[in-house]
């Protein structure tokens, strides 16, 4: 039996994460850790901040996980010092890591796609925290995987997720500005957890990006989105322009898993607008 210790267990991704583990790694045992909200899974769970180093490494003393997964939130020195122990104790247990990072490690970048040999190369706070992360475990790391992805949709427990607060506005009635020139390859969360405890399985290891195979500009997507749900694609409008590149190009994802796992952006609003916790905001 594989045991596998989710940190930030009751996060959005993590809600798909979990049952997407349970069904391609038979017989895993998951245990998260949780800050404030519960997941809505049943899985055991504790209470730990970044800062509760001691906690979090007496469960792993305890529980002896095969896999760590690392999706806590936050980007200060407490998140960066779990993370330098966690590389630490990974490798002399020889314990498979994986940290969840994102685009933005690379958001210095907005010119071109980015492939999974890119290297870090932030501007943004959050994205300068990403990729701190991310030279840390090339320089120190073993056996550990990174996952970038950029925008996701759909349903999100414990906050409302960016697609149903999307949905909510459209439902209002009311026009919504978007910017122009804002590229990504957006995956349905669901889709995403998927591919992830596919590569999971394989035991991947290196970078892997988790993206749609096609892409398109923010302001399309978002009104075929709105068109899927009933609603008047000129309901969303043009603000302005905002040059950036986010497509993240799954190629090493793709390769390891297999093209079974092959998404498009159709998908993505297929899945979004099948979503029974979405189906209020249905025209």
């Amino acid at each position: 039996m594989k045991k596998i210790l989710l940190l930030g267990s009751s996060g959005w991704i993590a809600h798909y994460l979990i049952p997407s583990l349970q069904k391609h790694i038979s017989e895993c045992n998951i245990l998260g850790s949780r800050v404030t909200n519960t997941s809505e899974h049943s899985i055991e769970n504790f209470i730990a901040t970044s800062s509760d180093l001691d906690i979090i490494d007496q469960k792993i003393k305890v529980f002896n996980p095969d896999i760590i997964i690392n999706m806590t939130r936050g980007e200060d020195d407490d998140a960066f010092t779990m993370h330098k122990y966690l590389i630490d104790r990974c490798k002399s247990s020889s314990i498979h890591y994986n940290y969840f990072s994102s685009f933005n490690a690379l958001d210095a970048n907005i010119s071109t796609e980015h492939y999974e040999d890119e290297l870090p190369n932030a501007q943004t706070d959050y994205g300068l925290f990403k990729a701190r992360c991310e030279e840390e475990l090339f320089a120190n790391g073993s056996n550990f995987s990174i996952f970038r992805f950029g925008a996701t949709h759909g349903w999100a427990p414990n906050s409302k997720s960016r697609t149903e607060l999307f949905l909510e506005h459209m439902l209002s009635g009311e026009s919504l500005p978007i910017d122009a020139g804002v590229l990504q390859n957006r995956l349905a969360t669901n889709h995403m957890a998927d591919m992830m405890a596919a590569v999971l399985k394989m035991k991947g290891e290196g970078v892997f990006h988790f993206g749609a195979v096609d892409g398109s500009e923010e302001i399309d997507f978002l009104r075929d989105l709105a068109e899927s749900f009933g609603y008047p694609r000129e309901q969303v409008t043009l603000a302005g322009t905002n040059q950036c590149n986010a497509l993240m190009i799954p190629e090493r994802t793709l390769q390891l898993i297999g093209k079974e796992y092959e998404k498009t952006e159709a998908d993505t609003i297929k899945a979004v607008r099948h979503m029974i916790r979405l189906s209020s905001y249905i025209l």
